[in-house]
């Protein structure tokens, strides 16, 4: 987990208008600094050793592989630092955000959401969760856990609010990882408990809303738009 007080932003192959946007962004925020981008003919490992980042982010194009961000997290890996990568696309690519986040890399904005989303990515990132742009969750065939829980955690605080209902938030978290077909081992892993602690959460909650089976669970949770999350 990365120090959040002190967030860091780098990027390597962003155009300059993408660029501007970002460091606007990180500037309105508050949430970190911009640090710089990679020079001409500079090593990814030198640039690392030079901007010390948080948080490296990676355009991708038309012209660039997403397979670049592997090579940027080898350096990472590389040099014993614990930032992380966050790739920007470009909105003509959104079809191809399946095969990206397939290939391993699942931090992936849409440049068009940087102004909206950049800064609660990063914090997220930085938090040890991924993310990925709202609008295109959607397309992705077989989301891992963490995307997910950091996705249903992103949720519009006025939406959270509608479906809380009685349940704690905790509670309500459980219910939506089990309702998306994750194992109770699996929500463990991801929430930091004990698998006794996740059945104890499951138990609760399905008593307080009188819900019986996996079927009525995730029936509950058509009624209350968790899957909204998938919709793009």
């Amino acid at each position: 987990m990365i120090d959040q007080n002190r967030l860091r932003v780098a990027t390597v192959g962003v155009n300059r208008e993408t660029v501007k946007r970002l460091c606007d962004n990180v500037s309105l925020s508050g949430t970190a600094i911009f640090v710089d981008e990679i020079r001409e003919l500079e090593r990814i490992s030198d640039f690392i050793v030079r901007t010390l980042p948080n948080i490296v982010v990676v355009g991708i194009n038309s012209q660039v592989s997403e397979f670049d961000a592997h090579i940027v997290r080898g350096s990472l890996r590389s040099a014993r630092t614990d930032a992380a990568v966050i790739c920007v696309a470009t909105d003509e690519l959104i079809d191809k955000v399946p095969e990206i986040y397939e290939a391993g890399i699942h931090n992936i904005l849409l440049e068009s959401d940087i102004a909206m989303e950049f800064s609660r990515a990063i914090t997220i990132i930085a938090g040890g969760g991924n993310y990925i742009s709202r609008r295109i969750f959607g397309l992705i065939r077989e989301p891992n856990i963490r995307s997910f829980y950091s996705a249903l955690n992103t949720t519009p605080a006025n939406a959270k609010d509608m479906e809380s209902g009685p349940l704690s938030h905790r509670e309500e978290m459980v219910l939506k990882l089990f309702a998306f077909g994750f194992s109770t081992k699996e929500i463990a892993s991801e929430l930091k408990v004990s698998t006794k602690t996740v059945e104890t959460y499951k138990a609760r909650a399905s008593e307080k809303l009188d819900l019986r089976s996996r079927v009525s669970i995730v029936k509950y949770g058509c009624r209350s738009g968790w899957f909204s999350v998938l919709l793009n």
